[in-house]
């Protein structure tokens, strides 16, 4: 058997091995032993480390390994009580105990090196095999204290594994307590670093344990454990413990000791310190009472140490610095920190004596118990505070010196670079480099030279210095940002006592400004030379100097002016006049002289220059010469009178075109009274159905005419800004109804539909003027009707005041983009061929934008050609107050009147004479102003119609002597209503200044002649017989003005309305019984019929009532349409009590029925022949036989104008509506 088989096996056969476990209870409680022991030794060699003292040091260390190698026995000894074999095992006391050595001298390295500051890696891998080698010797020689019946043998493999653990895990320990060291606060470092060497020693342990193999028979069938292990273990466990902390207590008592050395030895220290130091210490306690104080004291306050101890701090300094201090006291009391800045105070205290002395303070803090001493540090700053004062006031003067020298002092030495010694601070305003770039050699001043300047710097200033004289030198250079500067440089060597150069002191001064005000200078000579003429004179206006310029204004060489005297450019006159001589006066005195003035060049040529004489000083500020600089006007005063000319010539013309529009508008309006009046006349007897269209075709074309002369008119006005506007309170929700009825009707008999979009939200009453305001929208809303064949016109209004907008759009022929801003020229329309498709002059959108612009506003248009426009009128309508209720009869009501009518045309007489009759008045006529005169001396009269223009004596001469005539009989003044076809201002005035009193115009509108009668005799008020109860009496009934223009008088309008009241006179009978039967559709449509129609009426009351109708049967509003169709009822049965009964004799002999199957023929017939492109006469005027007072008259009245305008389009679309109108008719009946 060889050595080896005494202490290895392999291979053992299992049924030869002796079955053996572990108590876990042994187990942990060695496993506690173990960290506790390692915890304790840790904290010894951390003891160790700190204690500088050698033999200190060792004893920790020894100490310490008596705990830790105990520890790692006693762990040892646990785990083998806790092992549990099959077998009776009792242990070798001796052998036992001398298993302890080698874990003491394992505990011995361990510490030795866990006690150094740090560990090399040999170090630790070393330490780590011998502590290893240790713990592995112990475990394996306390295994061989062992006496049982089993032979023990170990398995190789598990044995070397066990060294090799032992080593790892014990470099591991040694490693985790240096590795840990700074990553962790120290408590928690030294608890895992006293697990993981705990855990390691216990590892070593259990590893080898496992590597044992016991051979054998069992002496039971199960493990016994050790007799009397557990009170062994507890005695172990308590000895290691007691151990440990004897060695704990036993150096915590020497670290004490030493600790109680050095605080006696520090105290000693410190207070030699406190007594030797030169500044004063003084010790104070939270109520500013001082406790201790050193020896400097008595230097610095006059008292004693043992004086000053007791006393108060506020003895010691001035009451204005208690407070400071005591707050610094109470705030570390409330809050625990000083909040002294910067660290230290300087305050001022008091000696004994009561003198002041200036000192800094620091405050510092201690703790005696529970209460805080404040360490003061009182040091003398009087003599620092001196020496700061005069250095301050040193460098004040150096630095004043030093600042008030211009440019940049410097100091060189002299080499390549120029190494500056010092240099002022302006290098840096210079530069861009401060002083301290210079010196500190950052940065070189021959660095920033102009490459071709240097080399001559160099050389002037190295010649200077070896002459020893001063030298001067002008240079450029670059500053940090690459900015060149002029330089002028003044300098001079300082020899030492050898006479041999050391540096050199000098001066830098940027001369960058001078030299560019000098270019600048002379760039702008040279530049007012080439671009004006220029001549010096002396104080006695002789020549000195001229340039090109001057000699080409005058025309003369130079040699001709020099030395002549400034006269020889002036006429003799002034040059012999006071105020020559007294001009050159004021140049001498220093005067400056501008102005425009005629000269004359070589050969007398009229020469007109804008001159400006300058006197030039000299440095005392006297002048010694003069400098002319003159610009030529004479191309410039050509151009002036020729435009004075042309301005001539464009007032004349603009005189000749206001006389020209005065006469016109006479000339026309004159006969077109005629035309009017007497076709209104004609048309209201009985007539033949072809005379009626002739002269509804003249009354159109007439009042076409007119329309187009008030256009010209209108435009001749705005271009002069003769127009002024109102300021007038109105709503504009009834103007845009008003306008849109207007176009109703037209609209209508296109198939058009009319919308007015006014939110109920929007502001209805405004202050402008509202005829201008509807004269714009009538043109853009009849444009749009015009020039739409089918689909809707809308007006759309938005807003606020002072930001309103009105949108005309329609889904008309629209606009080619290239033409949008051309309609708005006078004339000019969206394409040539619209005026003869659609009619017009091409006013109307030139009219509407100046009168949009003078009205503060904008007209803008947006357009598709094919699919519509959009007109939009943005206007600063201010909001306005709401209108009081309105009453206005049809006509007002003047009695029977002698009227004395003066007029040059006899058909105006004829006319007057006819229409004023018809209303019961007398009227006299006379055909001029001498003529009135003597009818006014023969019979009294109640009113006189003056034409203004007459021959011979004219109504304004006629008007004048009536007002003498008066007032020498001191008659009461009769009214004057001047006739007149003028729209000038100036004309009206006239008539005013003669003694007229209002105003009618030619062509005569009754309705305004009666109205303005009815002013001046004072009978404005509104009869009786139009007040009614009812909501349409009260908003008033009719519009005659608008309602005249549309029917052409307002007879007409008054028989339109008498037949409209004849039709629908059970209208609210319908309606009702409609609503009782729910037939909403049908409800609604009737009263839609209505609003249209009463909208063509000019009864916007009764169309705003129906329009509410309408609203209410879409709405299906059952609770109010009774209400509103009661109303309406009654506002029919008024209307039909106010309006006048006209007798309409056109045709009370005809009959007022109608053959339908002939007018079907006939309108058949005239639409084949429209197709064709043809019209037959006779057809037309059998469908106007036909239909002569029925209801499908109107229709053909609209295919009538429809042809007069030459628009076949519009008459075929009206044809087909008729037709259809009679095939639903025909249906109806059957």
């Amino acid at each position: 058997m060889s050595i080896l088989e005494l202490f290895f096996i392999m291979g053992a056969d299992p049924g030869v091995l002796v079955l053996s476990r572990y108590d876990p209870q042994l187990v942990l409680l060695s496993l506690a032993i173990a960290v506790f022991a390692a915890g304790m030794a840790l904290q010894l060699a951390g003891e160790a480390r700190v204690n500088s003292h050698p033999v200190a040091r060792q004893i920790t260390i020894f100490t310490g390994s008596l705990a830790l190698g105990g520890g790692i026995w006693s762990m040892h000894v646990l785990g083998m009580l806790a092992f549990e074999l099959c077998a009776a095992v009792r242990f070798d006391p001796g052998l036992t105990l001398l298993s302890m050595l080698p874990s003491l001298a394992a505990s011995w390295v361990a510490l030795t090196l866990l006690a150094r500051r740090d560990l090399s890696l040999l170090q630790l891998c070393v330490g780590g095999v011998l502590v290893g080698a240790g713990i592995g010797t112990m475990h394996y020689s306390g295994m061989a204290a062992m006496q049982m019946a089993p032979l023990l043998r170990y398995d190789p493999w598990m044995f070397a594994l066990s060294i090799v653990v032992a080593v790892a895990l014990a470099i591991l320990a040694l490693w985790v307590r240096f590795g840990l060291e700074g990553r962790l606060p120290t408590l928690w470092a030294l608890l895992l670093s006293a697990l993981v060497m705990g855990l390691a020693i216990s590892s070593m342990h259990y590893t080898g344990m496992a590597a044992a193999r016991f051979v054998g028979t069992p002496e039971s069938e199960v493990p016994m454990a050790v007799v009397d292990s557990g009170y062994i273990a507890i005695a172990i466990t308590l000895l290691t413990v007691a151990l440990t902390v004897f060695v704990v207590a036993a150096n915590t008592l020497l670290r004490y000791r030493r600790m109680s050395l050095q605080l006696k030895a520090s105290e000693q220290h410190l207070r030699s310190i406190f007594d030797t130091a030169l500044d004063a210490i003084v010790t104070v306690d939270h109520t500013g009472t001082v406790r201790s104080a050193n020896r400097a004291v008595s230097r610095l306050f006059g008292w004693s140490p043992h004086e000053l101890v007791g006393m108060h701090m506020r003895s010691l300094m001035p009451a204005s610095h208690v407070e400071q201090v005591e707050a610094l006291l109470e705030s570390y009391l409330r809050t625990g920190r000083l909040t002294m800045p910067a660290g230290e105070q300087e305050l001022v205290c008091l000696t004994r004596e009561g003198e002041e002395k200036p000192v800094r303070i620091s405050v510092g803090v201690t703790h005696s118990g529970s209460r805080p001493l404040f360490v003061v540090f009182v040091a003398d700053i009087s003599e620092r505070q001196a020496m700061e004062r005069a250095l301050r006031d040193s460098e004040q003067q150096y630095r004043s010196l030093i600042s008030n020298i211009p440019g940049v002092s410097f100091r060189c030495m002299l080499d390549r670079d120029w190494t500056m010694i010092f240099i002022s601070d302006a290098v840096q305003t210079l530069t861009g480099w401060s002083a301290d770039d210079f010196i500190s050699r950052r940065c070189s001043i021959a660095d920033m030279y102009h490459p071709d300047d240097y080399q001559r710097v160099v050389d002037e200033v190295v010649q200077a210095v070896e002459q020893g004289c001063n030298y001067t030198v002008e240079y450029r250079l670059f500053d940090r940002s690459g900015t060149e500067h002029w330089i002028w440089e003044s300098g001079s060597p300082v020899c030492d006592e050898n006479g041999m150069p050391r540096w050199i002191d000098g001066v830098l001064l940027d001369q960058t400004e001078t030299k560019r005000r000098n270019a600048e200078y002379e760039g702008k000579v040279t530049a007012i030379s080439k671009a004006m003429a220029l001549i010096e004179f002396d104080l006695d206006g002789n020549i000195l100097e001229v340039n090109d310029n001057a000699l080409a204004l005058f025309g003369y060489e130079k040699e001709e002016v020099v030395g002549r005297h400034h006269g020889m450019f002036c006429a003799p006159e002034l040059v012999a006049s006071d105020a020559y001589r007294q001009g050159w006066m004021d140049l001498r005195a220093g005067h400056f002289r501008a102005g425009e003035y005629h000269r004359f060049g070589k050969g007398g040529r009229d020469v007109w220059i804008q001159a400006s004489y300058n006197p030039i000083l000299d440095t005392d500020g006297k002048p010694f010469k003069v400098v002319k600089l003159a610009t030529d006007l004479t191309p410039r005063r050509v151009m002036e009178q020729d435009l004075r000319a042309a301005r001539d010539r464009a007032e004349t013309a603009a005189a000749a075109r206001s006389s020209f529009l005065a006469n016109m508008s006479h000339e026309i309006r004159t006969p077109m009274n005629a035309i009017i009046g007497f076709t209104d006349l004609l048309l209201e007897t009985p007539l033949s159905s072809e005379q009626r269209r002739h002269l509804s075709t003249v009354q159109h074309s007439s009042r076409s005419l007119l329309g187009l002369l008030n256009d010209i008119l209108d435009t001749a006005k705005l271009d002069r800004g003769a127009i002024e506007l109102e300021q007038l309170d109105f709503s504009l929700r009834e103007l845009c109804e008003q306008v849109l009825a207007t176009q109703r009707l037209t609209a209508e008999s296109k198939g058009l539909q009319l919308h007015l979009d006014y939110p109920a939200t929007t502001n209805e009453f405004f202050c402008g003027d509202p005829l201008r305001l509807q004269q714009v929208l009538t043109n853009l809303l009849g444009n749009a009707v015009k020039f739409t064949l089918h689909g809707e016109v809308r007006l759309k209004v938005t807003g606020e005041p002072g930001a309103m907008r009105l949108a005309v759009k329609d889904t008309g022929i629209g606009i080619a983009a290239d033409r949008l801003e051309k309609i708005f020229e006078p004339f000019a329309q969206a394409d040539a061929s619209m005026s003869r498709r659609f009619g017009g002059t091409g006013l109307g959108t030139t009219i509407s934008r100046q009168l949009v612009e003078l009205m503060g506003g904008r007209l803008r248009v947006e357009s598709t050609e094919g699919q519509g426009s959009c007109f939009s009128i943005e206007l600063p309508l201010r909001a306005g107050k709401r209108l009081a209720s309105q009453q206005r009869a049809v006509l007002p009501e003047l009695g029977r009147l002698n009227i004395l009518a003066a007029d040059d045309v006899p058909q105006n007489l004829e006319l007057l004479q006819l229409t004023l009759e018809h209303f019961g008045h007398r009227v006299h006529c006379v055909a001029d102003g001498e003529g009135a005169l003597q009818a006014f001396t023969q019979q009294r009269f109640d009113l006189i119609l003056m034409d203004v223009q007459m021959p011979g004596v004219d109504g304004l001469e006629a008007s004048r002597r009536i007002r003498q005539l008066e007032a020498a009989e001191a008659r009461e003044p009769i009214p004057i209503i001047a006739l007149t076809a003028s729209v000038l201002d100036q004309d009206r005035q006239a008539a005013l200044d003669s003694g007229m009193n209002g105003f009618a115009s030619k062509p005569l509108d009754l309705n305004a002649l009666l109205w303005e009668v009815a002013r001046l005799l004072g009978l404005t008020d509104v009869p009786s017989a139009v007040v009614s109860a009812t909501r349409v009496a009260d908003e008033g009934l009719f519009d005659w003005v608008r309602g005249s223009s549309l029917w052409g008088g307002p007879l007409r309008m008054a028989q339109a309305i008498n037949t409209f009241i004849g039709e629908q006179h059970d209208l609210a009978v319908r309606l009702s019984r409609l609503l009782a039967a729910r037939d909403w559709q049908e409800g609604e449509a009737l009263a839609h019929r209505l609003h249209g129609a009463a909208a063509n009426l000019a009864m916007s009351s009764l169309a705003s009532l129906g329009q509410s109708v309408e609203r209410a049967f879409q709405a299906q509003d059952e609770q109010g349409l009774p209400a509103l169709i009661a109303e309406l009822g009654q506002a029919l049965l008024t209307v039909k009590d106010v309006v006048p009964q006209v007798p309409d004799t056109a045709s009370t002999s005809e009959s007022s029925a109608v053959d339908a199957r002939s007018l079907r023929e006939q309108a058949s017939q005239l639409r084949q022949a429209l197709q064709r492109g043809g019209l037959d006469d006779e057809v037309l005027a059998a469908m106007a036989q036909t239909t002569e007072s029925t209801a499908y008259s109107a229709a053909l009245n609209d295919i009538r104008q429809a042809l007069d305008d030459f628009d076949f389009d519009q008459a075929l679309q009206v044809l087909d509506r008729l037709l259809l109108r009679l095939q639903d008719e025909d249906a109806t009946a059957s």
